[in-house]
């Protein structure tokens, strides 16, 4: 019964809206890690590379739009967001109302002088101060990538701890590092600047964020309660079955990655995310695992919820970047994203009528 309620809820996700019909838009899907290993130095030549062919009109991220972030009430980051908030607000007070003359006043700045980094920082405050969070983080990004250059530039970081750091980040290199090594820092800003996007547009919802977490955690909390039991009865056949089973899952993952390795190399992490293998098993060992389901005590019901609103989510940042590409007249757009998003938003706009390219099937030229 639980293994059919879970197929149930699978399918009622993916046919909970309508399709729509076919979209004019090209996406360019790549999945990246949100924290890339800085011991290990990324070739990203090739990744940028397919960018530039493909020529897009916009880069869309993980972020969530102005009128998403004011609507929701509560998600996992909101105290976080609104803390940010606070502290900017009580270092440099701009009426909301004038908002967005500041910002394009900061913008004309930039556009003139691009190294003026106190404008850029200014500019950055104006925007979170906005709630727009991944054009707050681009500005900061520029200052950051100035002062990881020009670690000794006191003028630059001072401005920085005054206009916007928060007291925790005391150093250049607390600073730098927060901006570094993630999938903005390797993919998304180096080729805006290069293409002249001036503006990252955002996709991400969130808004069954506390649905999804209450699903989760009812799942995680009766499967691993179950396994860990079974872990100290290594005796019973349960307790075999779920030892051998941890191990396959190890196992898998460790050749997973050792063969990313041999055939992408270990400086092209971003290839080796979006090859087919990866991309799958990224997916399915946490929703809807063939492996897991095997064992008798596995809450196939539960998990059925969490993949539904996993879905759901998925679904609207699929929706987002139609709607947002189609309202600013965008043919072909760029998505960075975690790499756990990229096989069921692929799918989804698939259904939906929109071309998608894996970034490693896509031309260099």
């Amino acid at each position: 019964m639980k293994k059919l309620l879970f197929i149930l809820l699978i399918a009622a996700a993916q046919t909970a809206f309508p399709q729509t019909p076919t979209q004019d838009l090209e996406v360019l899907m790549i999945g990246a890690s949100h924290s890339y290993d800085p011991k290990t130095p990324q070739d990203l030549t090739g990744i940028h590379a397919k960018i530039r062919a493909f020529k897009p009109n916009a880069i869309f991220g993980e972020w969530l739009s102005i009128e998403d972030e004011k609507a929701l009430k509560n998600y996992w980051n909101k105290e976080n967001v609104l803390k940010r908030y606070e502290r900017l607000k009580s270092r440099k007070a701009i009426p909301e109302s004038e908002l967005g003359k500041e910002i394009a006043r900061y913008e004309a700045i930039v556009d003139k002088n691009p190294k003026d980094m106190k404008a850029r920082v200014d500019l950055a405050v104006a925007h979170y101060l906005n709630f727009d969070a991944g054009n707050g983080y681009f500005q900061m990004w520029h200052v950051a990538k100035h002062l990881q250059k020009n670690p000794k530039d006191t003028v630059v970081f001072n401005y920085s701890k005054k206009m916007f750091l928060p007291a925790s980040m005391d150093s250049v290199h607390k600073m730098v590092a927060n901006y570094i090594d993630d999938e903005y820092d390797y993919i998304a800003h180096p080729m805006m600047l290069e293409l002249g996007i001036k503006k990252m547009y955002p996709m991400d919802s969130q808004r069954w964020d506390e649905k999804w977490s209450i699903a989760w955690g009812n799942a995680d909390s009766v499967f691993y309660a179950h396994r860990d039991k079974y872990k100290t009865d290594s005796l019973s056949e349960m307790g075999k079955k779920v030892s051998d089973l941890r191990k396959l899952v190890k196992n898998r993952m460790d050749y997973l990655m050792a063969d990313a390795a041999k055939v992408y190399g270990e400086n092209h992490a971003t290839e080796a995310l979006n090859g087919p293998q990866m991309t799958e098993w990224l997916y399915r060992i946490n929703f809807v695992s063939d492996e897991y389901r095997q064992l008798d005590f596995f809450p196939a019901d539960l998990y059925g919820w969490m993949l539904n609103y996993w879905w759901h989510r998925n679904n609207d940042m699929c929706d987002n970047t139609i709607n947002r590409a189609k309202a600013n007249g965008f043919k072909r757009v760029t998505i960075v994203v975690g790499a756990n998003h990229a096989a069921i938003m692929s799918k989804i706009f698939k259904e939906k009528g929109v071309k998608v390219i894996n970034i490693n099937d896509a031309p260099a030229k």
